[in-house]
């Protein structure tokens, strides 16, 4: 039920549905939903529906909206690895060259000029919309596929493996 922004009523002008309170009942316990006759078993839990539904308990592979934590933590921290990785890697890199030269002292102070050049493609990336939803797109690709198959990309990427050795040393022998 949701309330417009200028109605102060309460929730009572709609009718109460047979799931809306399972207070009395417990963890486990199966429960008839009396309009369908559908039996479910009860899954409590201090999480939203949709973080806690889906085929693994992971969530809904097909929700779009971001955690605050996802949103101001993960993203930013993922767009900061690949800025490193490949948007400003030249400077990254000459960056890092610098400091091993100069060492970790004296180049705070010598190296000023190139931490100044990776910082200006750093917040250059950080502040381009169209590449913060690339990233909050790729993000959301990666959160459903593991939402749908219960393993993350590490996780598969390893059974992956798995597989191909079991395969080739079926092969072989």
């Amino acid at each position: 039920f949701r309330m417009s922004s200028g109605d102060n009523s309460t929730a009572t002008s709609s009718p109460l549905l047979s799931t809306d309170d399972l207070s009395g009942l417990k963890e486990g316990e199966i429960f008839t939903d009396p309009q369908t006759g559908k039996k479910f078993r009860v899954k409590k839990t201090i999480l939203p529906h949709y973080s806690s539904s889906g085929p693994f308990g992971l969530g809904d592979p097909d929700d779009r909206t971001l955690r605050r934590i996802e949103a101001d933590v993960i993203i930013p921290n993922r767009m900061n690895a690949a800025v490193e990785r490949v948007e400003c890697n030249a400077q990254y890199m000459d960056l890092i060259k610098c400091f091993r030269s100069e060492g970790a002292v004296k180049g705070l102070a010598e190296c000023k000029p190139i931490l100044a050049l990776f910082n200006a493609c750093k917040a250059e990336k950080f502040h381009d919309i169209a590449w913060r939803e690339h990233m909050t797109e790729e993000y959301l690709k990666e959160r459903s596929e593991a939402r749908r198959t219960g393993m993350t990309i590490k996780q598969r990427k390893l059974e992956e493996y798995r597989q191909w050795k079991e395969k080739n040393e079926g092969e072989t022998k």
